[in-house]
């Protein structure tokens, strides 16, 4: 009995390993300088976001500004400040908030993981008031790209 218990604690194990882990500790990236700006056509924002390497495990740093557009509410690449790793993308987006008063703001970094060598996607999102110039993203999903 007891050896199939553990074949059983095995098989779960690696059942859970291979599901998109949801990760809350840790930051995504600190974005600063973020402005904001509507016209009739639409509302554009600009930010810079940062994170050191290892912020999830295997994760490279990287250092960008971004600019999502909300009317477009597509993910849009941000550019690089100085050299990133190779296979290192950042992207944002600008959405609907949860509250008519706040910006939502999501990005994704699409990256090599420097311990294994899968694609990975580390996402989240800030919902900000208008005026705010700082504020951290949180990761709230890790995932394995195909």
């Amino acid at each position: 009995m007891y050896p199939s218990f553990i074949a059983v604690l095995t098989a779960l194990t690696a059942t859970i390993a291979a599901f998109p882990h949801t990760t809350r500790n840790a930051a995504l990236g600190s974005a600063t300088n973020f402005i904001e700006g509507c016209s009739p056509g639409g509302c554009i924002a600009s930010f810079n976001i940062t994170a050191p390497a290892g912020y999830v495990a295997g994760a490279p740093a990287y250092n960008v500004v971004c600019h999502p557009i909300y009317i477009q509410q597509g993910w849009l690449t941000c550019d690089a400040v100085g050299e990133q790793a190779a296979g290192s993308t950042v992207q944002s987006m600008w959405t609907g908030a949860s509250e008519r008063e706040l910006i939502k703001i999501s990005v994704a970094h699409l990256f090599v993981d420097g311990e294994t060598g899968a694609a990975k996607n580390a996402s989240g999102f800030a919902e900000i008031e208008a005026g705010t110039t700082a504020f951290d993203v949180p990761v709230t999903s890790l995932t394995a790209v195909l």
